[in-house]
């Protein structure tokens, strides 16, 4: 029976395209495309863990990229108070800050006398001491 040394020829019907494979990006792509820098992108996919890394490659879906834009979006701010508003509304707002920002007391350390400057201070008390006998006298 002969041997075939050729390979079989690859199926053009299916071209890769249209395969069962999911489409990715990779980080560089993902930048490129909204003009960020790709190590900012592959921090925020291994943050949210939404991205797909096979030894040092790593590969974002279109749902990993989603889960990035959606965490990139910015959190709204609480409404500023408004004269006239609910009085419990304002009561919730300043126990929330309360809460957020303990004040931590800031306590003034005197100055730490060394072995040196105490002597100093020593010495200099028992010059003052003996000028101030001298002029007694």
């Amino acid at each position: 029976m002969p041997v075939d040394i050729n390979p079989p020829e690859k199926d053009e019907s299916t071209p890769v395209e249209n395969s069962r494979l999911p489409y990715g990006r990779t980080p560089e792509e993902v930048a490129q495309h909204f003009g960020v820098s790709p190590r900012r992108v592959r921090q925020m996919a291994r943050e949210l863990g939404a991205c797909r890394v096979f030894g040092n490659r790593m590969f974002l879906l279109p749902a990993d990229v989603e889960a990035i834009l959606e965490a990139s979006k910015p959190k709204p701010r609480a409404a500023p108070y408004r004269p006239g508003g609910d009085y419990e509304e304002l009561l919730k707002r300043l126990e929330r800050k309360k809460e957020a920002a303990p004040k931590t007391s800031k306590k003034r350390r005197e100055p730490s006398t060394g072995r040196d400057t105490a002597e100093l201070l020593q010495l200099r008390e028992r010059m003052k001491r003996e000028e101030a006998a001298r002029k007694k006298k």
